[in-house]
């Protein structure tokens, strides 16, 4: 039985670009819950310390890194000695970073008293 499967390398690309973004922002956002939710160390913390600390955790997310990786990709040109696919590579990397942490972001507002709108379509 034979079993050929025809990819592009931009295909390959988005694959393993957005799988690793949206991997590595998962185990960011893990990270984070760790720290203010089962942390003993936080715990610890005065009110005004957990405040900052999770204020930073909350002002650094790795939405803000995939944006930053998206942008790059689509305005730095590709330096001669990478392959020519590697900007595509690095924006499904930052899109896959971008799409992890909505929910982290949802959770955010809501912490933060405030709210975002659901669409009528979704």
């Amino acid at each position: 039985m034979d079993f050929t499967v025809s990819l592009t390398a931009a295909q390959i690309c988005a694959m393993l670009g957005f799988s690793v973004g949206f991997l590595w922002g998962e185990a960011f956002s893990s990270f984070d819950q760790q720290i203010k939710y089962n942390s003993e160390w936080f715990r610890r913390l005065t009110p005004f310390q957990q405040w900052f600390v999770s204020s930073l955790l909350d002002a650094f997310h790795h939405f803000q890194y995939g944006l930053a990786l998206m942008l790059l990709a689509l305005t730095v040109p590709c330096p001669s000695w990478l392959p020519a696919w590697f900007n595509t590579l690095v924006l499904w990397v930052g899109w896959g970073l971008v799409v992890s942490d909505w929910k982290d972001y949802r959770n955010v507002f809501k912490r933060l008293g405030l709210s975002l709108k659901e669409s009528a379509e979704g």
